[in-house]
């Protein structure tokens, strides 16, 4: 006889069944038989006949703990149906071994859910009693055992799932992990296409972006004002390069995404305002490369040998492990330190002085004139032959985005202050060298770095976007760039650098980079890579739930969560691609009108 065999509740009166969903009529009542035992962390509870019950529903629960009443909130972590029978045999039994006869009397099974505690209310380590009522948990309640209500300030991203269709409230995480109190970054993560990985990245700059806006409005002289400049990187054809049109598929299904936006408290979903677009430097010209549909509105950016040495990028031109070598790194810092001054105003500068290179192709000239010069720079023979090739690899590989003859580039500026829109810098254009979009991402990084060292501006966030991590900052890499990015996600936050990174794979991105990131989101994720350790904090069902994700949906966890919050995204507004971007309307004059403008006009 199985433990759970004890027979359910009747149906209500008429034997009509209870409405699904309904919040004051009992799912069901609290079991803890052997094998089945209530814990502080998971309880059993057998279901009413009449009454559903689905994995990732949110369910409450009260008795009375050593003579005071303890709410318990639970999430279903899974729902389990057991017969009477001991075995398959005596099932196929019931039926004499065929399919069309029919039993005198219908099976006695039950149903019973496995739930994993969120909250306790007053805090109690300890489990429900067995025969406690279970209720299906109000949306105030489910936000209850999230701490929604204890966050200080927090950012609503999505809806919180309640079963299979039904939400309870909003999902949320708290802007003290997220920006830099208590924690800082988001790292997300999911399979291509289905992972939607972007769309939680943006749609977070897009909400952030908001929030900084409607607080200038409302208080423009508090100098505590939330300030945010979204730096985001294209690494994929020029997807991002559309941003600020509208999104063809949001139009199909207008009024459905616009209810979904809603329920978060969004009342004009838009696309992306003042956006700034960033390309590579075409070789040989002065323009950017060709960026796809998006041909104005696009300005270039490069470096010359000056502005390397004037923003101290020499070292990241270099950026495998080959730099550690004492004898190859040496060299390269030799190298720098006589091309650089440093004037009595502060800062560095390259040297005008001694017939030193003013270009790069000057300086590979200079190099390959004199690399069998044993007295130069006291380096081995091997090491400057080492130098001299990997130095023009780089910089003929990157010619455009590196200035062979020109004395100035177009270096990347980040802005020092908060901005109403993104800075859209691509990385597609520079095409297959890994390495040269590794240095593009280091120079950003460093000259945020630099600046908010120099001189903070209160509650300034710089809000760095980078997907494909483990391009960046891989597993077991020690180069440059790798630390800088790890550098940045262990102490960044307090210097107001937040990344939010994103991967398809957690297990080939550095360590560091991905446990400092205090928000986790999950995507829908392979089951192999889902079996790695860097996964070892989801439980197994939080794990067997990333691999079934629709695309709309993520689970979130930061710290304060006791289990993975289970969101559905509303769908963006704003394209993702040159493929679902709407065309840019115009007003009568012809001008291009902007996001805000063509909303007000539906």
């Amino acid at each position: 006889m199985s433990e759970f065999m004890s027979d359910p509740q009747p149906a209500a009166v008429g034997g009509s069944a209870a409405p699904v969903g309904s919040p004051n009529v009992p799912l069901g009542r609290v079991a803890a038989p052997p094998e089945h035992e209530s814990t502080s962390g998971v309880f059993y509870f057998w279901v009413d006949r009449a009454r559903t019950v689905e994995r990732t529903q949110i369910v409450t629960t009260r008795c009375v703990v050593g003579g005071r009443e303890v709410t318990f909130v639970a999430i279903v972590l899974e729902v389990f149906r057991r017969s009477r029978q001991k075995d398959v045999h005596e099932e196929a039994a019931r039926f004499d071994g065929r399919t069309g006869e029919r039993p005198p009397f219908d099976s006695e099974g039950v149903t019973y859910a496995e739930a994993a505690i969120l909250r306790t209310d007053p805090v109690a380590h300890t489990p429900p009693t067995e025969e406690s009522p279970v209720f299906l948990a109000t949306p105030d309640e489910a936000g209850r055992g999230y701490g929604l209500d204890r966050m200080g300030d927090r950012l609503d991203v999505g809806l919180l799932r309640n079963g299979g269709t039904d939400f309870a409230g909003r999902a949320a995480v708290d802007l003290d992990f997220l920006l830099g109190k208590n924690g800082g970054h988001l790292n997300v993560n999911g399979i291509a296409g289905l992972g939607t990985k972007s769309t939680l990245l943006l749609i977070v700059n897009w909400l952030l972006l908001e929030r900084a806006r409607l607080w200038k409005e409302k208080f423009p002289s508090d100098p505590r004002r939330l300030q945010v400049v979204p730096v985001i990187f294209n690494v994929k054809n020029f997807d991002l390069f559309f941003i600020d049109r509208r999104n063809t598929e949001f139009l199909k299904n207008e009024s459905g995404h616009r209810s979904d936006w809603r329920a978060m408290g969004i009342d004009d979903p838009r696309p992306f305002e003042n956006v700034r677009y960033f390309a590579p430097q075409a070789k040989g010209l002065s323009t950017p490369v060709l960026t796809g549909g998006r041909g104005s509105g696009i300005k270039p950016y490069s470096w010359a040998l000056a502005d390397i040495i004037e923003h101290g990028l020499f070292p990241f031109l270099f950026s495998d492990d080959d730099i550690y070598d004492p004898n190859f790194g040496g060299l390269v810092g030799d190298v720098e330190e006589w091309l650089t001054y440093e004037p009595s105003s502060g800062g560095r500068k390259l040297k005008t002085t001694d017939k030193t290179p003013q270009t790069f192709e000057a300086l590979l000239d200079w190099f390959k004139e004199r690399k069998n010069d044993k007295d130069l720079f006291d380096a081995h023979t091997g090491t400057r032959g080492k130098f001299f090739r990997r130095l023009k690899y780089i910089v003929k590989h990157g010619e455009g985005v590196l200035r062979l003859r020109d004395p100035k580039g177009n270096p990347l500026v980040v802005p020092g202050s908060g901005q109403d829109g993104p800075m859209v810098i691509d990385l597609n254009g520079i095409g297959g060298d890994p390495s040269l979009q590794r240095f593009v991402v280091a120079a950003v990084l460093h000259q945020i770095v630099e600046y908010q060292t120099a001189k903070q501006v209160p509650n300034l966030k710089y809000l760095v976007t980078i997907d494909e991590l483990n391009r960046f900052a891989p597993k077991g890499s020690a180069d440059p760039i790798t630390q800088q990015i790890e550098t940045v996600a262990a102490e960044g936050r307090s210097q107001g650098i937040i990344l939010l990174g994103a991967q398809q794979q957690a297990s080939l991105v550095s360590t560091r980079v991905i446990e400092n990131a205090a928000v986790r989101a999950v995507g829908r994720s392979g089951s192999l890579e889902l079996g790695q350790d860097v996964w070892k904090f989801l439980g197994k069902s939080a794990r067997d739930a990333a691999g079934q994700l629709q695309p709309d949906e993520k689970l979130l966890y930061q710290p304060s969560f006791r289990e993975p919050m289970l969101a559905k995204l509303p769908f963006p507004p704003f394209a993702l691609s040159e493929t679902d971007a709407a065309p840019a309307p115009a007003d009568p004059t012809g001008a291009p009108r902007s996001p805000r403008a063509e909303t007000d006009s539906l």
